[in-house]
């Protein structure tokens, strides 16, 4: 339920973002995190703790897109973005691993767990109001007039079909007779229409220049759809395996909360590696390279997590597991810098949802095909046990062995089911690459970075060009490049420019002024070798 409400609130957040600011949605966002973590820790019934942990997947989708945009909109296209988008994706799994920790320590103290998360985020949004830059102040009547023309029918068509979606993919294993439940079956062509009715919306918003919650013109972007696609199958396997791996810990393994927290150490270590190093990459590797590298790593993690062999020690076995896994990390940076790039200044909150509904989509799917393959296999190779059959895992760390679990499935059978739950991760590495080198293969996943004039095109994410800059950039700009970029000149066409003042005018909102495109007779273009 918290994954449901998290995916469904994603694109709204992002378009309230860009229209209302994007520091307002990010401390609307910390509140209501605080708020709803106090209200978890006193919940009094498996029911309305339910409907509270589902409530609190909003808060992360009302984040996630605003400190996106802030990041994208402070920082112009330069070297310095990529290392803060580095920086973020840094911070990803030291909260994981901090959540597992904690998820360990207070096992069995789990209201204490909620009031630390209230109390460390109410810190963080004092903080946020003092650092993070203002939004550009509007008054009370431009405010309602944005929201009176902001796109409420396409947020709730595209919420309406990410839900129904999202719950027919989750909810499919544990209905009561599966696929062959009659509200899952029906739930996915509902989605559907949902969907293409939001889509069709959008086109006909965006062609009566209103504004629109999801410009369809911005997949004309030159490897926006491919970049998505990658993140989408890529980020799908690394998600479904760290859980994976979690259920190879405590239900084959029998680990207890914390030693399970601490047998995930090292992931938190390889991915903050990888995220540096990423950002010292950005924009010298191209970001194709970047790309197989990361997805080539957690195919490793999957090749290994099927061939384990759980007699092995953790340093012969789980632990190349782990430190594989964050493979898609080495290009977390770059993948942000092309979809943020993609689109204008006045849309990068919306780049951000994006990005997070890509992840959120491909986690449910994949969960979806990886949980329904497990749980076959298991059923296959399922030996119920009784006093005098179990079926045993020798550790060969201890004497302990590995019995049979609390439901008369033998670990033996679990670990057939989670083999094969790590093969459907593996198909997806190989879609994920399939994506990556069709669409950003010889250069295709360059992108025009219109900033003020000058044109970035190039290779690598991180060219820049400086918004105070009338005319070319400097030479020791250029050799900041990696002089792997010339300057030449190109025509704008008179057609171009109207194009683009159109597209403006579908984004504007009342109190907002139109930004025209120049229609001059050049501009200046960086371009980069392919």
């Amino acid at each position: 339920m918290y994954a449901l409400v998290n995916g469904a609130f994603l694109l709204l957040a992002g378009g309230l973002a860009d229209t209302l600011g994007r520091k307002t949605l990010f401390l609307t966002g910390t509140a209501l995190f605080v708020v709803l973590s106090l209200a978890v820790s006193f919940a009094k019934s498996s029911l309305s703790f339910t409907i509270l942990m589902a409530l609190l997947g909003l808060p992360p989708a009302v984040l996630a897109p605003a400190g996106t945009g802030i990041l994208g909109a402070v920082f112009p296209p330069s070297r310095t973005k990529a290392i803060a988008f580095a920086s973020l994706g840094a911070g990803q799994p030291i909260g994981f691993i901090v959540g597992l920790v904690l998820g360990g320590i207070f096992a069995h103290k789990w209201r204490a767990l909620y009031w630390l998360l209230a109390a460390l985020s109410a810190c963080l949004g004092v903080q946020a109001i003092f650092s993070l830059p203002p939004d550009i102040h509007l008054s009370r009547k431009q405010i309602f007039g944005q929201l009176k023309e902001f796109d409420w029918t396409g947020a709730s068509l595209s919420g309406a079909g990410a839900t129904c979606l999202i719950f027919a993919l989750s909810d499919a294993e544990s209905a009561p007779d599966g696929w062959s439940t009659p509200y899952i079956p029906a739930l996915l062509p509902t989605s559907a229409t949902f969907i293409v009715s939001f889509l069709w919306w959008e086109e006909k918003r965006e062609r009566d220049q209103k504004h629109t919650l999801l410009p369809l013109s911005i997949w004309k972007a030159k490897g926006l759809g491919t970049m998505i696609g990658v993140v989408f199958f890529a980020w799908a396997p690394f998600n479904a395996l760290s859980y994976l791996c979690t259920l190879m810990y405590q239900q084959v393994q029998l680990l207890s909360p914390i030693r399970t927290a601490i047998y995930f150490l090292p992931m938190c270590g390889a991915g903050l590696f990888l995220n540096v190093l990423a950002g010292s990459l950005t924009g010298k590797v191209s970001t194709l390279k970047l790309i197989l590298i990361g997805v080539l790593l957690n195919a490793a993690a999957c090749s290994a997590f099927i061939f384990l062999n759980p007699n092995a020690g953790y340093a012969l076995g789980m632990l190349w597991v782990m430190l594989l896994t964050v493979g898609p990390d080495i290009f977390f940076s770059a993948a942000n810098l092309l979809i943020q790039n993609s689109v204008g200044q006045d849309q990068q909150a919306l780049a951000g949802s994006l990005f997070n509904f890509a992840t959120a989509f491909g986690l449910a799917i994949c969960s979806a095909i990886s949980t329904a393959t497990s749980r076959k296999y298991t059923a296959q190779h399922s030996v119920i046990g009784s006093a005098n059959d179990e079926s045993t895992i020798s550790a060969s760390s201890s004497t302990r062995t590995i019995l049979s679990t609390s439901s008369g499935i033998s670990s033996r059978a679990l670990l057939e089911g989670l083999r094969a739950a790590g093969w459907a991760c593996l198909v997806f590495n190989v879609l994920s690459i399939t994506v990556a080198v069709a669409g950003l293969r010889g250069g295709g996943d360059t992108a025009a970075k219109r900033r003020a004039g000058v044109e970035v095109i190039g290779d690598g994410l991180g060219p820049f060009s400086d918004p105070s800059l009338s005319s070319a950039p400097s030479q020791q700009q250029l050799e900041a490049l990696g002089n792997n970029f010339e300057l030449r000149r190109l025509p704008t066409r008179s057609s171009d420019a109207e194009g683009d003042n159109a597209a403006a005018r579908s984004r504007r909102l009342p109190g907002q002024p139109i930004a025209e495109a120049p229609n001059a007779t050049g501009s200046n273009i960086i371009e980069g070798d392919s």
